[in-house]
C-alpha cells in the first residue's frame, strides 16, 4: 500500500495538524464540511464520546491524509463509528486511504469493537467501491437525503 510514498508515517493527530486536516475535508468534501471538521476537532464536546481517535498520514513532513473513529456514550461498547476520512487530493487513488484505514481496523480490535459503521451518499461511487473492497456492507438508507438527491448510505463492516 501506498508505494510511491515510503516514507509514510501514520501516527495520532496533534492539535498542530487541525488546520491542514480541515483544508484536506473542505477540499474533499465542500468548505462547509471543513468548518464542521474544525469544530468536531477542536471542540470540547469531543468529551461525550466514550472512546475516539484521529490518526494522519504524513509522509516527509507533509500531511497527506486523516481517518478517525468515535463512539458515543449512549451506542453499544462494541460498535464504533468513522470520524472524518481524507486524503489530500493530489495524493489521491495512491494508496493512503487504503494504509490509513488498514492501520486503524487493528486498533479498533484491540479496543474490542466488534463493528465499525461509517456514512455516504449514494453518488459517491468512488467510496462505495473502497468501501466494498473492505468488507463493509451496506445496512441501511434514507432516498433523497442530501440536497444533491443523493441517498444517505450506512455502511458496516464486522470487525
Amino acid at each position: 500500500m501506498a508505494k510511491d510514498y515510503p516514507n509514510l508515517k501514520i501516527r495520532n493527530m496533534k492539535h498542530s495538524d487541525i488546520p491542514a486536516m480541515v483544508h484536506i475535508i473542505s477540499t474533499d468534501l465542500s468548505p462547509i464540511d471543513g468548518k464542521k471538521a474544525h469544530k468536531d476537532l477542536t471542540d470540547q464536546s469531543r468529551k461525550l464520546y466514550d472512546d475516539g481517535q484521529v490518526f494522519v498520514a504524513e509522509s516527509e513532513g507533509k500531511l497527506l491524509g486523516l481517518i478517525g473513529y468515535w463512539r458515543m456514550h449512549y451506542h453499544p461498547k462494541t460498535v464504533c463509528w468513522m470520524d472524518w476520512f481524507g486524503v489530500e487530493k493530489n495524493h489521491r487513488r495512491t494508496g493512503i486511504g487504503s494504509a490509513l484505514l488498514l492501520y486503524m481496523l487493528p486498533v479498533l480490535a484491540k479496543k474490542r469493537y466488534r463493528m465499525l459503521c461509517c456514512e455516504k451518499s449514494s453518488k459517491d461511487i468512488a467510496a462505495k467501491l473502497f468501501y466494498e473492497r473492505y468488507g463493509f456492507k451496506e445496512a441501511g438508507r434514507i432516498k433523497k437525503y442530501w440536497e444533491d438527491g443523493g441517498d444517505w448510505v450506512v455502511l458496516v463492516k464486522k470487525l
